[in-house]
């Protein structure tokens, strides 16, 4: 079986421990991430997105508008 992640974002403080009772609970390992570990992964989903869109290079962009 292939391991999967899953990103939960709680509304609050009771919420978070929570859903962290749960988890610890039915035995499936959790991670708190950090301020900066959230971002790279905003960041990261941000340039995934960028890369699935079309995209053109500003020298062509350059170009059409010279012509």
């Amino acid at each position: 079986m292939t391991e999967r992640s899953l990103i939960v974002t709680s509304k609050s403080e009771k919420e978070f421990s929570f859903l962290k009772e749960l988890l610890e609970k039915r035995g499936i390992d959790s991670t708190e991430l950090s301020d900066e570990e959230i971002e790279d992964v905003g960041l990261l989903r941000a340039m995934v997105r960028e890369k699935k869109e079309n995209y053109i290079p500003e020298a062509d962009i350059r170009k059409n508008l010279e012509s």
